[in-house]
């Protein structure tokens, strides 16, 4: 039995990373009465998965994990023993369980994210720019061969912009073979409209398949 958590990551964890994350949820679920399914072997391991890693700096929403157990519980309990134990920052919204053991990573498709941009320069240029068809950046590689230019809007799904806040909301492609980092959205602005002098990212929604 998998129970599948929807937790949010606020502003008072935003600068711990993914792997001090997954750290800490470990020894949380540790110091509760949820019947934790462990991996065989010399050196037993709670069984948890974690989809999109989020960026260090960036607030969340709708962050998920896995967790196998060895009966289903009460969804209220559940979510209760998980608050009690967790740091400021994080909290567990929601349970659901499935039979299914697909990769969480692979079921991530899409996701939403509010980017708030702190700049000199007319919110309604940057509008403008994402009015193009083909807007191109320079995407960091591992590869021997150097960075790789992309064309950001094959990335994007949908893009709404609020200007009172200051802010740009784009639903893009997620996941481990077509993912849109956030920071493109910014690094754009940057290349072409002008110097951003703060900027904020959160992630409203991960959408699964």
């Amino acid at each position: 039995m998998i129970a599948r958590v929807k937790y949010s990551k606020g502003e008072e964890v935003k600068y711990v990373g993914h792997l001090d994350s997954m750290r800490t949820f470990v020894r949380c679920i540790k110091r509760t009465c949820i019947p934790i399914k462990y991996s065989n072997g010399f050196n037993p391991r709670v069984q948890i998965s974690f989809a999109l890693p989020l960026g260090v700096g960036v607030t969340s929403d709708s962050e998920y994990f896995d967790l196998e157990i060895e009966k289903k519980m009460n969804e209220t309990l559940l979510i209760g023993e998980l608050n009690s134990v967790l740091p400021t920052g994080f909290r567990a919204q929601k349970v659901t369980f499935v039979e299914d053991k697909k990769s969480l990573m692979s079921l991530v498709k899409e996701a939403v994210y509010e980017i708030t941009i702190e700049s000199n320069f007319e919110f309604s240029k940057i509008k403008d720019l994402f009015a193009q068809s083909e807007i191109l950046i320079e995407k960091e590689s591992k590869s021997k061969k150097g960075n790789q230019e992309i064309n950001l809007k094959d990335y994007i799904i949908d893009i709404d912009f609020d200007e009172s806040e200051s802010k740009i909301i784009v639903r893009s492609t997620a996941g481990s073979v077509n993912n849109m980092n956030p920071n493109f959205v910014v690094q754009a602005v940057q290349k072409y409209v002008g110097e951003v002098e703060d900027f904020e990212i959160h992630r409203k929604e991960l959408i699964l398949n």
